[in-house]
């Protein structure tokens, strides 16, 4: 069952994908490409807290999925590098909806570095 992961994907994956949130961001931004988000719209949208939002976003648009709209820099859009980006993101899409389990386990059986770094966010520490 592990081999019928398409291998485009897979490396979409490797390449652009963080973390669950941010699949999921990338693909509700998707559903209304033409939307200009807020990041309080944003958050609400993928129930996630505030201050979370703008750091998915930044990773996004690092990866050119995302574009902040000149005239404001607080809306951003749906906005993939090409279409071949774009087919591949309809692609995991579908397949996010037929096999959520094995794209969620893709994300999270990346190189433990990134894995850890995730992890390393939400490490309490004491004040000093």
């Amino acid at each position: 069952m592990a081999d019928d992961f398409p291998a485009e994907l897979d490396q979409f994956i490797a390449h652009y994908i963080e973390s669950l949130a941010q699949l999921e961001a990338l693909l509700i931004m998707r559903k209304e490409p033409a939307r200009q988000w807020t990041s309080d719209e944003f958050s609400r949208a993928l129930y996630i807290t505030a201050d979370m939002g703008p750091g998915i976003v930044a990773e996004l648009e690092r990866h050119g999925f995302v574009e902040r709209l000149a005239d404001s820099g607080e809306h951003f859009k749906y906005r993939p590098p090409n279409p071949d980006m774009d087919r591949l993101v309809g692609q995991l899409a579908d397949f996010y909806q037929q096999r959520r389990v094995a794209v969620i386990t893709k994300i999270y059986s990346k190189p433990v570095k990134k894995v850890q770094t995730f992890a390393d966010a939400f490490r309490l520490r004491r004040e000093e």
